[in-house]
């Protein structure tokens, strides 16, 4: 594999070409330049313009080629967004590096830049130069940290540009910022976090509908932080949670400034045509609007995920005999120093309207029955050999939809699974019968393990 890099043969790409030249000597991988000539009609065979081009080309390589570091240059003709997208040499890099300047005016009719078509279509980690790279040759020179900011959610394409990040630290070290942009009315409808009809019963921090709960606030740093994982190599690691509403580029674009990072760090779902115009593109905005250098990483990387058993399993619970297979079925498939968490869902009758509406935060079993089922809950827990290696958690709860209930505890609690036993017992209103295991299996984003009657 190569690092390959994108030059117009202008003084931006000229400082692209260096970056370029620098992160390929740390990575030990040599250095393909693939030159498109920057004058207007210089792509004519023969012409004075091109003979420059391929001039300027050759003293590239030159000043760029170290004893310890493999150059070589390519002019090519056509135009660069289609022609890089298309090119074998591209396609085997392990990185592609392009200018953010010096590529021409776009188009009236054409205004999506060179460097935003490459990223949106190539299947290779994307790094795009401005004006301050030099922070990046004095980074993979060894001369500084680099200060980088990634934009992490529960997506797969988050995943690839936070397992890039491994990469990164190969080439030198890297303060990491990983930040997160969260709804704070959405989170707490994710999580079941109940908000008061009276809000006066609120602390004033957190009345105003843009300030994170606490209780949201611990939750969403837990995912961050298992998101992100350990990353090797040397620097610090920040986590940061951005409360906002709208697109979340102009929110990590705010981080950056704030923050003064030198890298912006994205995944890419890579989606066209209709599918960006509706579920828009947080890469796309970054690239276009960002004052500094963007790595877009592509959700088609590989990722390593490690097979290995659960470390936590949410048991729903009704209390018939379909919830005891279920409770011994978590109680196998965790680890152990895992966590089995027990959890019954209270439907939530007409005269319970009146202490609900002012309850704050998870709502949990009516008073005058919360011992009682948090008792029978405790009864459950297995005793014999074996047992005592898994944690247990207890947890009753009020809610109108059971199945959501349930997906809320999951997103809750960080459960890397579901077991549910279902009952077929006519009369019986409160048992978890097959409906609830079918709404559960479509909207929980857990695995669910589901036992039939």
């Amino acid at each position: 594999m190569a690092v390959v890099c994108a030059i117009n043969l202008t003084e931006a790409s000229s400082r692209s070409a260096r970056a370029a030249a620098a992160i390929a000597a740390r990575l030990g991988e040599p250095l393909w330049l693939l030159g498109f000539p920057h004058t207007e009609h210089s792509s004519r065979p023969g012409s004075r313009a091109r003979d420059e081009a391929r001039t300027r080309l050759s003293a590239e390589v030159s000043r760029l080629r170290t004893p310890g570091l493999s150059v070589e240059a390519w002019l090519l003709d056509g135009p660069p967004g289609t022609v890089l997208v298309q090119d074998e040499r591209v396609r085997r890099a392990s990185l592609l590096i392009v200018s953010a300047e010096g590529w021409g005016h776009l188009p009236a009719w054409h205004r999506t830049p060179v460097y935003e078509r490459v990223a949106q279509q190539a299947h290779v980690p994307v790094l795009v130069v401005r004006r301050r790279g030099d922070a990046l040759i004095d980074w993979a020179l060894g001369r500084r940290r680099l200060q980088v900011l990634v934009g992490v959610d529960d997506s797969r394409a988050s995943a690839a540009a936070i397992a890039w990040l491994h990469e990164l630290r190969r080439v030198g070290a890297c303060d990491v910022l990983a930040a997160s942009v969260c709804s704070p009315v959405e989170e707490r409808e994710r999580l079941g976090i109940h908000t008061p009809v009276h809000l006066e019963v609120l602390d004033p921090v957190v009345r105003r509908i843009e300030v994170l709960d606490p209780q949201v606030e611990r939750v969403l740093l837990r995912e961050l932080s298992e998101r992100v994982g350990e990353l090797p190599g040397e620097g610090r690691l920040e986590l940061l949670l951005e409360p906002g509403f709208g697109r979340p580029a102009d929110h990590l674009l705010h981080v950056a400034h704030e923050h003064a990072v030198d890298l912006v760090l994205v995944g890419n779902h890579q989606r066209g045509g209709l599918a960006r115009l509706w579920h828009g593109s947080v890469s796309a905005g970054v690239l276009r609007h960002a004052e500094q250098s963007v790595a877009c990483v592509p959700s088609t990387q590989p990722t390593a995920r490690k097979s290995i058993p659960p470390r936590s399993v949410l048991v729903p619970v009704d209390f018939s005999e379909a919830s005891s297979r279920a409770i011994s079925q978590a109680r196998s498939l965790v680890r152990p120093g895992g966590r089995v968490h027990l959890l019954h869902v209270h439907r939530r009758r007409p005269a319970d309207r009146s202490w609900v509406m002012d309850q704050y935060g998870v709502v949990p079993e009516p008073p005058r029955e919360q011992s009682a089922v948090l008792a029978r809950l405790q009864a459950l827990v297995p005793h014999e050999d074996g047992a005592s290696e898994v944690q247990w958690t207890l947890e009753g709860v009020t809610g109108d939809d059971v199945a959501r209930a349930i997906c809320q505890a999951t997103e809750r609690e960080g459960v890397d699974l579901v077991c549910l036993g279902t009952s077929d017992a006519p009369g019986h209103s409160h048992y978890l019968d097959e409906a609830v295991a079918r709404t559960l299996v479509e909207r929980c984003r857990r695995p669910v393990v589901v036992l039939h009657a």
